[in-house]
Parts: C-alpha cells; sequence; structure tokens
C-alpha cells in the first residue's frame, strides 16, 4: 500500500505544483486524516476497513467540499487576504517609519535647539568675558590715567619751577647784562674822554659822517688817522664776498652818539657848504 501511495506521489508531482490541485491535496489529507490513518495501519483486513471508513468518515464534504473549498480560499481568498495583510502591514510600517522619521526630525530639533541654546550660552560666556576684559581693560586705563595725572602734575609743577628759575636766570642774566653794558659804558665813557683829548676827535666828525653814509673814509685823510680808528677799534673792517666797506664798533657808536647829542644846532644858522651837510639830523 505505502509503494501504491508513494508511486501515486511521484507521478502526481507535476500535477500538485498547480496550486489548486495542491491546495485541494493538501487539504484533503488535513481533513480526512482519521480514515487514512485507519486505512493505513488498522489490524483489520481491507474490507472492514473500507466497511469502517465508509460508515463513520465517508461524507461528500469531507470528500469534496471542504476540501474544494479550502483549496478556493487559499487560491482566491488568501491571496487578497494577503494583500490586504501587506496593505496594512505597509500602511503600519509607513505609519512606523513616519513615526520614527518624526521622533528622529523631533530629536534633531531638540538637538538642533540645544545647540542654539549652547551656542547662546557660550556666546552670552563669551560676551560676559569681553565685558569682564573690557572693565578689566577700563580699569586698567583709568589707573594710567590717574598715574598720568600725577605725572603730569609732577612736571607741571616742575615746569613751573624750571619757568621761576629761568625767569631768575633771565633776571640775573638782564642785571648782569645791564651791569656789564653799563661797567662797558663806563669804560667807553672814560674811552671817549681821552678821546676827546686826542687828535683823531679833530676827524671825527668827517669820519663819522662817510662812515655812517657811506661805509668808507673820507677821501684825502691821513692814512695814520686812518690806522688809528681801526687800531683803537673805533672802525672794523667788513669784508664780504666781492664787498668791502667800513663800520663803526661798538665803541665807535658809543663816541659817534656822545658826538653827535653834545652838537646843537641854531635853526638861523644855515649850513655851510662844507661837511656837515652829511650829518644824520
Amino acid at each position: 500500500m505505502k509503494e501504491i501511495l508513494k508511486s501515486f506521489f511521484e507521478s502526481s508531482k507535476d500535477r500538485i505544483k498547480n496550486p489548486l490541485i495542491g491546495t485541494f491535496i493538501i487539504s484533503w489529507i488535513a481533513i480526512n486524516w482519521r480514515p487514512i490513518t485507519v486505512l493505513l495501519f488498522s489490524d483489520k483486513n481491507v474490507e472492514n476497513r473500507i466497511n469502517y471508513i465508509e460508515n463513520n468518515y465517508a461524507t461528500v464534504g469531507t470528500y469534496f467540499l471542504i476540501p474544494f473549498g479550502i483549496a478556493l480560499i487559499y487560491v482566491i481568498v488568501l491571496p487578497y487576504f494577503m494583500w490586504a495583510v501587506d496593505e496594512l502591514v505597509r500602511k503600519s510600517t509607513i505609519g512606523r517609519k513616519k513615526n520614527l522619521i518624526k521622533q528622529q526630525v523631533f530629536d534633531y530639533e531638540g538637538k538642533q535647539e540645544i545647540a542654539i541654546q549652547e551656542s547662546k550660552l557660550e556666546d552670552l560666556k563669551a560676551s560676559y568675558r569681553d565685558k569682564a576684559d573690557f572693565n578689566k581693560q577700563i580699569e586698567q586705563l583709568r589707573n594710567q590715567l590717574d598715574e598720568r595725572e600725577v605725572y603730569l602734575k609732577s612736571q607741571s609743577m616742575e615746569l613751573e619751577t624750571l619757568k621761576n628759575e629761568n625767569e631768575e636766570l633771565k633776571k640775573l642774566i638782564s642785571d648782569s647784562s645791564k651791569n656789564k653794558q653799563n661797567t662797558q659804558n663806563s669804560i667807553y665813557e672814560n674811552q671817549y674822554i681821552e678821546f676827546r683829548e686826542s687828535d683823531l676827535y679833530d676827524y671825527f666828525r668827517d669820519v663819522g659822517v662817510k662812515i655812517r653814509n657811506g661805509g668808507e673814509f673820507p677821501h684825502g685823510i691821513n692814512e695814520i688817522i686812518k690806522e688809528k680808528y681801526l687800531i683803537q677799534g673805533i672802525v672794523e673792517e667788513v669784508r664780504e664776498e666781492n664787498n668791502f666797506y667800513y663800520k663803526f664798533s661798538n665803541k665807535g657808536l658809543f663816541f659817534w652818539k656822545k658826538y653827535v647829542n653834545s652838537i646843537r644846532v641854531s635853526k638861523n644858522i644855515k649850513p655851510s657848504d662844507n661837511v656837515d651837510d652829511d650829518l644824520p639830523f
């Protein structure tokens, strides 16, 4: 019996590959496993087995309708059911993925917000640090300004002291210069008295007028008289580029001022044709 069934199953392999037939066979075996078991493994003879099966299990429903219905359901209804299940699974998968994406987006937004807040916190810390550094720099500048102000005050006091000392020094120099000038004038005064007694005094008017107006000695003056004026330091030689002339020294100017101031001129006296016309008054 086993060999018969084995041969039957092998010859029917291609047919069993058909979804409807294969499903029908599997369904038929699954429903009629009891009569199959009795047929294959019962101790009774074959006739008794068949009679027992016909009396207890042989029905149209178990032999055809139920297996065929199951096969139809498996071949026709089950794919639609699986399609519906797949669709539901797909929707649920999409929904889950959307929820996962939303969760990830929410997490990213949360991380982004955290990053923004951390960045703001760092900026705030940096701002406080910059503000602290700025305040520190301001404090240092204030200290420097205070030190500079103290230094300027001290320098101002020193400058004031130097000004006072300079004024005193100028006063001393001025007094010394006045004293020196007075002393020099006193010396010139004594020398002028001696000069009036000398032979040079007789030529002083002519010499003074020519020296003051022309920078030269009068024409025809005695060379010895000329040399005496130079030797005694009353007249000086001046040599410049392409130029040569004579001028009064400080001593000569003093003498000339004394001489001119000592001359009195009357209004009713007409000037003569001599050298007096060249006097600067």
